[in-house]
Order: structure tokens, then sequence, then C-alpha cells
């Protein structure tokens, strides 16, 4: 039987039609892994982002009992340090941020034992009060509404909350480390 005129080859020398280029893509698109017609396709990343938004208001509300505790702790060595091997004023003005109680002063004041350990130079001891200083310091200015001097953070956690009457936590006793011992 002869060929019919209708369904000749087309000559080997001519550029593919648009129809012959897209093919592939048509072929692709219509199986059922495919992108546009999965039924994973429809979900996004919105949910994604209002939980992870969700998480970080909620870390910029209580951070600072999680801080406020692993300061504490830092500012234990530190001023067992200062307290025993330095006479300067460093040890003074970590007290004077009511970082500690009373009691807790009395307790580390006569505590024995080698704390020279703690850190390898006493610009160490010192740079880390310092750190501790400047923490307290900025709680106590965003509890005190002071706007304009607060770093980025403190003004963005005063805005979200302080100003609208939501004060953040400062510290929670279940955290606390215990200093006597």
């Amino acid at each position: 039987m002869a060929k019919s005129l209708f369904h000749r080859s087309p000559p080997e020398d001519r550029p593919p039609t648009p129809y012959e280029l897209i093919e592939p893509e048509i072929v692709h698109l219509k199986k059922g892994s495919s992108t546009r017609l999965s039924p994973r396709a429809q979900r996004s990343s919105t949910p994604w982002l209002l939980v992870l938004g969700f998480c970080v208001l909620l870390w910029f509300y209580v951070m600072d009992p999680f801080l406020h505790a692993w300061y504490k702790g830092e500012a234990v060595r530190t001023y067992l340090y200062l307290h025993n091997y330095d006479t300067g004023p460093l040890a003074d003005e970590l007290i004077a941020t009511n970082i500690f109680s009373r009691d807790e002063v009395d307790i580390l004041d006569h505590q024995q034992g080698s704390f020279q350990d703690y850190y390898e130079t006493l610009g160490a001891a010192h740079s880390e009060a310092q750190t501790i200083i400047d923490y307290s310091k900025n709680v106590q200015l965003l509890h005190a509404g002071k706007y304009q001097r607060l770093h980025p953070v403190g003004r963005l956690r005063y805005l979200l909350f302080i100003r609208w009457g939501l004060n953040p936590p400062t510290q929670w006793a279940f955290l606390e480390p215990s200093v006597g011992g």
C-alpha cells in the first residue's frame, strides 16, 4: 500500500515546529509527579513563616529570664575572680547591677578556693564583667522605658511589648543558678 500524502515524514533539513519544541514539556506536565498538577503544589511556606514569626516574638518576650540565668552564672565566676584577685571597681559595679541578692553577695564573699583558673588574664575577667554590667543596664533601661538609650534589639522589644503595657519577665526562679556551694 502506498504512503498517504497526509502522513509524510518531514524532510530532515527543516527546523522543528513550535509544537515539536514544546512536546517534551507537555508530556512532563501531564505526568502525576508534575509540579503544577501535584497535590503538594498547593502548599506554601506561609504557615512556616507564621510559626517562625511567632517563635521570634515569643523569644523576644521571654529572652530575659534565660539571658539573666546565663549572665548570673557568668557573674558568679567573674565576681569570685575579681573579688579575690583584683581590687578594681568592677566587682562593686557587678554587685550594683542587682544581679545578686544581698544574701548571695555574703555567700560569695565568704567562699574559699582557688578562683584564679576561671580566667586566663585579668583583662578577660574585666571584659566579661563589663558585658554583664551592660546587659543589666540594658534590661533596666528597657523596663524604665528609656527608648533613646536602648540598643536596636531593646528598641524593638520596647516597641513590641513595653509600649503596649506588656512587661516581659526579667527572671524565673527555676532557671537561676545556685550561688552557694
